[in-house]
């Protein structure tokens, strides 16, 4: 017998339906799928029972084409998402580091743009957006391939019955290993993000929150003045602690939303180009919101230099000091549109790169 779960299995299991709405209305993303009664279907996992109902012998027996397809959609998707949305999330990181800093005035979203505008020009946006988009591709492949070999591990060998728990922790699971992933990818970006080229100041000055002042040209100078000043172990594991509170509930939320939401009435209502647009942006607020107040401490966790730094806990009291609960959620806004933009683009560029990569025949 042939079966496909996952979330990922959604759109990139096979040939059976061209349009979307007509997979998502078939296929429950947390249940198996028997596709024996069409011959054209060929799935990007498969499973080779060992005989009766015995599950003790299953083996996994993975296309290497399909998976390659799979992964190669989620590094397009994901690439072009962060790209796409990348400068909101150059806002929101700016408003994050003012947060920490007190010397500095708040401003809102609108004064924020004006000043990078002025300060930077168009490229202040886009500061670091190279090395994370090349960073994204590797993280979505994570993402996608441990979340979908997670699910179908527990709906062959667990005794797991809610499908919900099911998807929280195959997120859970993508949130954590790829959070050693993000960790690095997302360092070298807050410091290209956070650098003020107009205020530029001597190499090693540093303000009274401990960030530096040093400018880089491009995001590989930022990586190797990192490397040089603070070694790697600071590029691999500086702010790898709140990273992974930060991503296992967020990919939880993220994954239980998108599969819930591929489950409902919505999805067949919508159509095939709507609907991974729609549940898309919907899945990244899910994830962001409740996990926003760990983002900010993150970012300024990681805007310090290691060798002189407070950890999360310290950071954390520092925010509340100045700004009670409030100050948790400066910068959400731009988040917020990033989150739908870069979600909604990389689900949507899924769908059809899969559509391009897919066979079309057994």
């Amino acid at each position: 017998m042939k079966s496909c779960i996952g979330f990922v299995g959604l759109f990139a299991c096979g040939n059976c339906n061209n349009h979307i709405s007509s997979r998502i209305r078939r296929i429950d993303p947390t249940k198996t799928l028997d596709c024996k009664a069409n011959p054209h279907y060929n799935p990007v996992i498969s499973i080779r029972g060992g005989g009766g109902d015995s599950r003790s012998s299953t083996q996994l027996n993975l296309s290497a084409a399909a998976t390659m397809a799979s992964l190669l959609a989620g590094s397009v998707g994901g690439a072009i998402g962060v790209g796409i949305a990348y400068p909101f999330d150059t806002l929101s990181t700016k408003a994050q580091v003012r947060s920490g800093n007190s010397e500095e005035k708040q401003i809102n979203f609108a004064q924020n743009i004006r000043t990078i505008w002025m300060n930077e020009g168009i490229h202040g946006f886009f500061e670091g957006v190279f090395v994370t988009m090349i960073g994204q591709a590797a993280i979505k492949s994570i993402q996608f391939a441990v979340n979908e070999i997670t699910l179908l591990y527990l709906e062959t060998n667990a005794t797991i019955q809610s499908n919900v728990l099911k998807m929280a922790i195959a997120g859970t699971l993508a949130g954590l290993l790829s959070s050693f992933v993000v960790s690095p990818i997302e360092l070298v970006k807050i410091r290209m993000q956070a650098q003020n080229k107009a205020a530029k100041k001597k190499d090693d000055d540093r303000d009274d929150s401990g960030i530096s002042s040093q400018v880089y040209r491009n995001d590989f100078e930022c990586a190797r003045y990192l490397i040089k000043h603070e070694g790697w172990r600071a590029l691999f594991f500086h702010g790898l602690g709140i990273t992974i509170v930060r991503e296992i509930p967020s990919f939880a939320f993220y994954f239980v939303a998108y599969g819930l939401l591929a489950r409902s009435s919505f999805a067949a209502l919508l159509g095939n180009h709507a609907a991974p647009l729609v549940f898309g942006a919907l899945a990244g607020w899910a994830m962001w919101i409740p996990t926003y107040p760990a983002d900010i401490v993150k970012t300024l966790v990681q805007v310090q230099d290691s060798r002189n730094k407070m950890n999360p806990m310290q950071v954390t009291a520092k925010l509340y000091r100045s700004g009670g609960v409030k100050v948790f959620f400066d910068g959400l806004e731009p988040k917020l549109v990033r989150a739908a933009v870069k979600h909604a683009v990389t689900f949507w560029v899924y769908e059809i790169v899969m559509n391009m990569l897919r066979p079309r025949s057994v």
